[in-house]
């Protein structure tokens, strides 16, 4: 039964896929530009509805396209923003039954106030509003979802079966190792669900980041955390689409900065990556601090694939194809190439041609995936780590777009690959007096994270 129920949702996202693309580039490219926004509510309505049909780790990919609003029309973009906190709740009893059950206590001895209702729910989880006995201090109880791991495993075997027929099908899809992606981001989301590992993850992070006053974590209540429950500070801090309300006493730029950096740090000096930087993850607290939410989704590098990672980055923002060749070629699983001349010539032509373009004109995200198609063409396969890592630039760059949209993470990110190798280049601006304020300065009403 398991296999046929694979077998039925696989064929139900692949003829939703044609036909949503077919109704989406067709509405999308004829027609009024009123017709055309219609249009894109509707797919990204589509999308969204198909997404939470199809589970977790479907509404998961739904969350990182909803953060490029560069690439994606505002209709499709606002539809599948949804996904990042208005997914359906599931009931009360459950999360009582939940925390009850892990801490082998009443809900009312442990909390002297906690809301029914979420105030987010996500693919994963939902965040809970409540009060510790005592002083009252405010927290924020984030629940894993009852159902959810029979629904992330059946999530797997659906894409593992689509990227092997895929890969059947279509024989140069091995060379951009698509099985091997999908199989780093399943592990990825099935690691989100322990929520024991994401209070460790935060640990990591918060050490990582000791010396960054303005890229910072929830503080945790560690007696209850378990693998379902999370329990943590209720931040104080302004969501990104408040930004440019009267008052918010945000530094933009400062934010911007803060971002590029911890996001640049975690993939080219830690190895330790939050993946899932969409903006129900963030809150900014004046004047320049970001803090980062919802830490279950992360990616992890060893030290060889973190510098050669930086390696070939620094050489793309630097216009060196050749290093950027030579490094693709010599860490593939597999190559295949008849002629590595024309391989590096091809390489070398597309990395220059962005160099004279301009790199602030470059979107890195969108380029790298051309640069793929350079790989698939010369036999050349990408290892599959760089899927996470794609992710977090695919998101970091999401932000500074919308935020600064002349910004170029190319140029954003060069100190700090130069920092991660070694190389000499004009350091990154540090943060400023005026940027480090107090640990509970500059906090506005109380918000919490999303449940993933």
């Amino acid at each position: 039964m398991t296999g046929l129920r694979i077998a039925v949702r696989a064929a139900q996202l692949a003829v939703a896929t044609l036909v949503g693309a077919a109704v989406f580039g067709a509405g999308l490219l004829r027609g009024p530009e009123r017709g055309r926004a219609r249009v894109a509510r509707a797919a990204g309505a589509a999308l969204r509805g198909l997404c939470q049909h199809l589970g977790a780790t479907f509404i998961k990919v739904g969350q990182i396209a909803s953060t490029r609003g560069d690439l994606l029309p505002p209709g499709v973009v606002g539809e599948l923003a949804k996904l990042r906190d208005q997914v359906p709740a599931f009931d009360f009893a459950s999360v009582r039954e939940t925390v009850e059950a892990d801490f082998g206590r009443p809900l009312g001895e442990m909390f002297s106030s906690f809301e029914a209702t979420p105030i987010a729910a996500a693919s994963v989880a939902q965040v809970h509003r409540a009060t510790l006995p005592g002083d009252g201090t405010p927290v924020a109880v984030k629940v894993r979802r009852p159902d959810i791991a029979g629904r992330v495993a059946l999530d797997r075997a659906i894409l593992s079966f689509v990227a092997r027929a895929g890969e059947r099908l279509v024989p140069s899809l091995r060379i951009v190792a698509l099985e091997g992606a999908v199989a780093s981001f399943c592990d990825a989301v099935e690691e989100q669900l322990d929520l024991a590992r994401e209070a460790d993850n935060n640990r990591r992070f918060q050490h990582a980041f000791r010396d960054d006053p303005d890229v910072c974590f929830p503080e945790l209540h560690d007696e209850l955390c378990s693998a379902r429950v999370l329990t943590m500070e209720l931040i104080g801090g302004v969501h990104e689409s408040d930004l440019d309300q009267p008052g918010s006493g945000i530094d933009v730029h400062a934010v911007v900065e803060a971002g590029m950096r911890g996001v640049s740090r975690m993939i080219f000096s830690h190895g330790f990556v939050h993946a899932d930087l969409h903006p129900g993850n963030m809150r900014f607290v004046p004047p320049g601090r970001v803090v980062l939410l919802d830490l279950g989704l992360v990616g992890r590098l060893e030290d060889r694939d973190r510098l050669n990672t930086a390696r070939m980055l620094y050489a793309f923002a630097t216009g060196d194809g050749a290093t950027v060749a030579r490094v693709l070629y010599d860490e593939a699983p597999h190559t295949a190439t008849p002629d590595y001349g024309a391989y590096e010539a091809e390489v070398e032509g597309f990395v220059g041609a962005l160099v004279d373009r301009g790199l602030a004109s470059v979107q890195i995200t969108l380029e790298i995936g051309r640069l793929f198609d350079i790989l698939r063409r010369h036999h050349v396969q990408a290892r599959s780590h760089m899927t996470m890592v794609n992710l977090a630039l695919m998101t970091a760059e999401g932000l500074g777009k919308r935020l600064a949209p002349d910004l170029s993470l190319t140029e954003a990110a060069l100190p700090y690959l130069a920092e991660a190798l070694g190389i000499a280049h004009p350091a990154a601006p540090e943060p400023t007096e005026a940027s480090r304020p107090a640990a509970a300065a500059g906090r506005v009403a109380p918000v919490a994270p999303s449940g993933s």
